[in-house]
């Protein structure tokens, strides 16, 4: 009997859609936007906030975690660091390479929960632009922490965007088919039953597919993973979206515990 997958490998399935649909990143499947730029506004921001601040590097290697497409990776690229992508989804890697030709970018399928990208202490910045919230088992979610610390040097930075509560239940329960059950978002799958974790709800069956903390919990779980908050920014749910995001700047320590 085939071992089931942990939900985060469906992101292959959706990847493989947006191929076959023409379209470019992730933002554009969700939004149908018209261009390719595929860098959501919040985090576009809040890069370019931190990056200008003097504990923040220059220049240096940077990994995204969660590349999709590449819209961040190229961004960092652009910015003159030596970028790397990594993504569970190789149709994702094989777009973001597709669009990145001429750049000096390294794309790479990986699953940051249960294996290193690189030796550890190699990066100067870790990108996580929305992959975080797609991990929803603590057991994954420790190690997805505990990873982007080990790869990054002491003093190195690490930017986190992902989805928070507090939640606007009522429009988001107008807006979307979704169940937000505790903290943890299901959605309707048609192989939801292929995946690990999967829940059965009047007769559907329903795939995790993000993990929604209270704010000051994503903070405490970063801090836990041995990372010093240097910069913090609470974007509140508004009228079109009902969701709350979080942008987190985080340093390692000069002198790195042992878990790094």
């Amino acid at each position: 009997m085939n071992q089931k997958k942990k939900a985060y490998e469906a992101h292959e399935v959706a990847y493989q859609r947006m191929k076959v649909k023409g379209l470019c990143s992730w933002a554009e499947f969700n939004a149908q936007n018209e261009h390719c730029n595929g860098l959501d506004a919040h985090l576009e921001r809040f890069m370019a906030d931190a990056l200008l601040q003097p504990w923040a590097p220059s220049n240096g290697k940077a990994i995204e975690i969660g590349c999709g497409t590449g819209p961040v990776t190229r961004w960092l690229a652009k910015r003159g660091f030596k970028s790397l992508g990594i993504d569970i989804s190789k149709t994702a890697i094989a777009m973001a390479k597709e669009q990145s030709k001429g750049l000096e970018i390294r794309f790479k399928q990986a699953d940051i929960c249960t294996d290193l990208p690189s030796k550890p202490g190699v990066f100067d910045l870790v990108v996580d632009g929305h992959c975080l919230h797609c991990i929803t088992q603590p057991k994954d979610r420790k190690a997805f922490l505990n990873n982007a610390y080990r790869i990054l040097k002491p003093g190195g930075l690490f930017l986190v965007s992902t989805m928070a509560r507090p939640i606007d239940r009522q429009t988001f329960a107008k807006k979307y088919q979704e169940k937000l059950i505790g903290s943890t978002l299901y959605a309707a799958w048609d192989t939801a039953k292929d995946f690990k974790n999967h829940r059965t709800i009047k007769g559907k069956a329903y795939l995790p597919t993000r993990y929604i903390g209270h704010w000051k919990d994503l903070l405490a779980e970063i801090k836990t993973a041995g990372f010093h908050l240097q910069q913090v920014r609470l974007n509140l749910h508004y009228t079109n979206d009902p969701i709350s995001s979080l942008c987190v700047g985080a340093l390692v320590p000069t002198e790195k515990s042992k878990n790094g």
